[in-house]
């Protein structure tokens, strides 16, 4: 059974946030390579990545959370059109990230990051879209989007996870994960399923923590999906295997300390002004990104296929 740590384990935040830091002992197979981590290199831009026998990019800096202590936040709204209230996105939102963290990386240790829900104590997320300011407090949004989808791209039909990250270091700066409920049917029961929310949500965390698709077919980050199945609930091997290589337990990082985002964190989007007519123009806390340190990655979500030709994962 999962536990979350105490406060001994994981010191808390000077800004109070529930954490997400499991203990549940999850069997890591045979190392496989399939996965990919994300890079700085950006082949959309013309520019040529080298790669290694799977694809995955092996030029530019790793992308990742430099710290072990990373918060989020989920959008008030919910989907109206879906009925998926914010409740039932934020639990399902933990529970993605639960399958990431608990994964056991030998000798019963785990990744070296834990998740941090803002929503908690601070509230949930009131803005609707995603950005990043340099010179504002930020949230790490999941956001379920009802009206217009902008992203074309037919890998993007499911979900968007926008990344901003420093080029020189790959150092993650901002996560934002959109969640196409406009133009998808999600649904979030075990029986009747179109489009499973909780699939897509644990492929999407997969992303925020800044791993890339994979080329196993089997694994949760594979970059196709049958929008009927379960499978990409529980991780693969591969991803099991992607995470651990990503965040290794004995990590030199920074332990847990303050998980707000780049410049503090915030429910309201830059220049909005919160209930207490306070404006949000000025960073909270830490320090802002220069115009010169600063880089968009989008990764996709799935595209889709007819039939997922595994047995779904337990």
């Amino acid at each position: 059974m999962a536990r979350s740590c105490s406060r001994a384990a994981c010191p808390a935040p000077r800004r109070r946030a529930s954490v997400l830091v499991l203990g549940a002992l999850l069997l890591l197979a045979e190392p496989a390579a399939a996965f990919c981590k994300a890079t700085t290199c950006k082949p959309a831009e013309g520019v040529t990545c080298a790669t290694d026998e799977n694809g995955c990019p092996t030029s530019g800096a790793t992308l990742e959370w430099p710290r072990r202590c990373v918060s989020f936040g989920v959008q008030q709204d919910g989907s109206a059109k879906r009925g998926i209230s914010y409740e039932k996105f934020d639990a399902i939102v933990r529970t993605a990230f639960q399958q990431w963290l608990a994964v056991d990386c030998g000798d019963g240790r785990h990744p070296s990051i834990s998740l941090w829900d803002m929503g908690d104590t601070d509230g949930a997320i009131v803005c609707n879209k995603p950005e990043f300011n340099q010179t504002a407090p930020n949230a790490n949004a999941w956001i379920l989007r009802d009206g217009d989808w902008p992203y074309h791209d037919p890998a993007s039909a499911f979900a968007h996870t926008t990344l901003t990250y420093e080029p020189s270091t790959g150092h993650l700066l901002d996560v934002d994960v959109e969640i196409n409920s406009s133009g998808v049917e999600l649904t979030t029961d075990d029986l009747a399923i179109v489009a499973d929310l909780q699939s897509i949500a644990t492929h999407e965390a997969g992303h925020f923590l800044g791993l890339s698709n994979s080329s196993d077919p089997e694994a949760t980050l594979s970059g196709s999906y049958s929008p009927a199945s379960r499978s990409a609930r529980s991780l693969s091997p591969d991803d099991k295997n992607g995470i651990c290589s990503l965040y290794p337990p004995d990590r030199d990082a920074p332990a847990c300390g303050n998980p707000s985002p780049s410049n503090g964190f915030s429910r309201y989007c830059a220049g909005a002004t919160e209930p207490s007519g306070c404006s949000l123009a000025a960073p909270r806390s830490g320090r802002p990104a220069g115009a010169d340190a600063l880089a968009l990655l989008g990764l996709s979500g799935w595209l889709v296929r007819g039939r997922r030709s595994s047995r779904e994962r337990r």
